[in-house]
């Protein structure tokens, strides 16, 4: 990981309305850092992504707490389609990578796991977002076990205030791993 990823992320949730302490922000710029490593898959979409909201809250039907992730970005040219719109592809992606960092908050605010492999990703299309608009994503833990995790997502195109993409993953804990913070 590059000391260049860990202060963009650094920077980032720096300028985000958050309520995690620092020492968790810290370990969430390093993990955020570590999944987005110069080079690797859609590396240039994710360096698009900006978390401008990134707190965790008690929910009060099980008083459980929970996650909430919200993400800004442009949809550019390498996230669309030959149409100019954003590919199904890249919208399940953002829904994949989002989603797991609110897992990720959620695991760091209870104690809970934070090295998760997908189990399950599903996303429905809504409407497009085209190339130039302003989209935002925002991600919410819905449930949490001893092996597995949930979160939903919903992709907004802020440019024409339309819900463009809703999705739910599921995570679980990996058998082994040698993830260590």
């Amino acid at each position: 990981m590059s000391a260049a990823k860990m202060a963009r992320w650094k920077g980032t949730l720096d300028k985000a309305k958050t309520n995690l302490s620092s020492e968790q922000l810290e370990k969430l710029a390093y993990i955020a850092a570590w999944h987005t490593r110069e080079g690797d898959f859609a590396d240039s979409v994710q360096n698009n992504l900006e978390i401008v909201e990134c707190n965790t809250f008690v929910r009060p039907g099980d008083e459980k707490t929970h996650a909430r992730v919200v993400y800004e970005a442009t949809v550019t040219k390498d996230m669309c389609n030959a149409h100019g719109m954003m590919h199904g592809g890249c919208a399940a992606y953002l829904v994949d990578c989002c989603t797991s960092i609110a897992l990720v908050v959620m695991g760091l605010a209870t104690g809970g796991p934070v090295d998760l492999v997908s189990q399950s990703l599903s996303t429905t299309y809504h409407a497009g977002a085209k190339l130039g608009d302003k989209i935002q994503i925002v991600n919410i833990s819905t449930a949490a076990g001893k092996r597995a995790v949930t979160a939903r997502a919903e992709i907004w195109d802020l440019t024409t205030k339309r819900l463009a993409v809703t999705g739910n993953h599921v995570k679980m804990v990996p058998s082994k791993s040698d993830f260590k913070l």
